[in-house]
């Protein structure tokens, strides 16, 4: 699956189920360029972290543990405030301090991951991680 594949067919689900339940079609391109927006921040924070992780020398049980973090905090997410407890926090600092990630960006990540960014990562380490900002999409 390509990245941004899993975000793009929930935006169209979600623009699908307005557009049944009556949204205005002004209403529905703002939403369009919401999730559109969304989808390249997605993409973007991805690459970028995998790209950083890795450029600073993680190995590939770094990446392999990083994809069960996410894993984990993907089932997490909806159901409690934090994605991760305290040991995968640690976890998450141990391997981004070996990428050379400053700890503000960790601190940062652990905190305000959501679930569709942790989907779009987890997504891109089981694709075979491709490196490098991404291209831009055309609409």
């Amino acid at each position: 699956m390509k990245i941004g594949d899993a975000f793009r067919s929930f935006a169209q689900r979600v623009l699908e189920a307005a557009g049944k339940g009556g949204l205005p079609k002004l209403e529905q391109k703002k939403l369009d360029h919401l999730l559109s927006r969304t989808g390249k921040r997605n993409t973007i924070l991805a690459k970028g972290i995998l790209t950083a992780l890795d450029a600073g020398g993680a190995t590939k049980s770094d990446i392999a543990k990083l994809s069960g973090l996410l894993a984990a905090a993907n089932e997490r997410i909806l159901d409690e405030r934090t994605p991760f407890t305290s040991r995968e926090k640690t976890e998450l600092t141990d391997i981004f301090r070996r990428a050379y990630i400053p700890r503000k960006t960790t601190g940062w990540f652990s905190s305000h991951i959501d679930e569709l960014l942790a989907e779009q990562i987890k997504d891109e380490i089981t694709a075979g991680r491709a490196t490098g900002v991404p291209k831009k999409l055309k609409a």
